[in-house]
């Protein structure tokens, strides 16, 4: 069985799999997968494509695909953390074939959230927390780790392949953070910086890279430094002067910032080496961007249905752009 899906002649093929198979879920042109981008949604409905289903398994199956045929592949397994096993078999596949591969998976293997900070260290305007990895069985050791990696506290501690803001604690000392490890999973500690605005308010921004683009997708204010979509509604719906912020950021594809803002976001493009992620981050007072995350994981929908935040819609079509030309699409192309 090779795994592939889709019919008629194709010259794009969509790999997607995970190492725990019971997260994907499949339905026609559309999946669901926990732990993956949905920038594919900004392709047309109707463009033809193959999907390969990649499983830890897949050199034990039996026939395996051939892939010979394909101009381009887009690689759909962008979290690092939890899919070790299916991203080596995806770079054993892909061995001697000559199609444009998007995001290969040896540039995903390196965008953890310990790697990272590594990666950006040194980026002119740029302020990334360290990070390490720590294992949640040997809780002693965990806290001489962190107390040899010299982190500045409070640290954030998350598990390992979580998303959307959901963490384990924010922590004093090396001691209570070690002592909130649980089982034998894995985490990381990052430090906390301080991005509060000279308002009080914490402002997140997010934008995506698409091959040589830069798209503003959007800001979000809050009062707490664990900024969450929920805080659009919470904080932002009320509030006309930060609704006219957010908006005015929108007067240019690529955000109307400083253009100190925009050497730092191109420099981090140039570090990274993905064809296309996601970035959140926070401006320090003094002008400085300060790093949250940076990976190909990161989603682009939904929007929200709320006509106060239309504005936020006018990213859509430049990244359908961007996203056809990276794939050698017609620009232009009708959905």
């Amino acid at each position: 069985m090779s795994g592939l899906e889709g019919a008629g002649d194709a010259s794009l093929l969509y790999i997607v799999g995970t190492d725990q198979p019971e997260r994907l879920k499949v339905e026609g042109n559309r999946f669901t997968l926990r732990g993956t981008t949905d920038l594919y949604k900004l392709l047309p409905r109707n463009h033809p494509f193959h999907r390969l289903h990649l499983t830890p398994n897949y050199f034990r199956q039996g026939k395996q695909a051939d892939l010979s045929t394909y101009t381009h592949i887009l690689n759909l397994i962008t979290e690092a953390e939890e899919n070790g096993r299916v991203l080596e078999n995806m770079r054993k596949l892909l061995r001697g074939l000559r199609a444009k591969v998007v995001n290969h998976p040896d540039a995903i293997r390196r965008s953890t959230r310990d790697q990272v900070p590594k990666r950006l260290a040194g980026v002119p305007g740029l302020l990334a927390p360290r990070a390490i990895r720590l294992r949640g069985a040997k809780p002693a050791h965990a806290q001489k780790l962190i107390e040899q990696a010299g982190l500045t506290f409070p640290i954030i501690v998350r598990r390992v392949g979580t998303h959307t803001g959901k963490i384990v604690g924010l922590f004093e000392s090396a001691s209570d953070a070690a002592a909130a490890l649980e089982g034998d999973g894995e985490y990381i500690a990052t430090e906390l910086v301080d991005f509060a605005s000279a308002d009080g308010l914490y402002r997140k921004y997010r934008f995506f890279f698409i091959g040589r683009h830069l798209i503003f997708r959007h800001m979000l204010a809050s009062d707490s430094w664990n900024v969450h979509a929920k805080d659009r509604a919470r904080i932002m719906a009320e509030r006309p002067d930060l609704l006219a912020e957010e908006e005015a950021l929108f007067d240019r594809t690529d955000g109307a910032f400083p253009g100190e803002v925009h050497d730092t976001l191109r420099a981090v493009r140039d570090r990274m080496g993905l064809d296309f992620f996601g970035m959140d981050f926070g401006l320090m007072q003094d002008g400085r961007v300060v790093l949250f995350e940076a990976n190909a994981t990161m989603n682009f929908f939904p929007f929200l249905p709320d006509p106060r935040f239309e504005y936020v819609k006018r990213c859509e079509a430049p990244a359908r752009q961007a996203f056809r030309e990276l794939l050698g699409l017609a620009v232009g192309q009708a959905e």
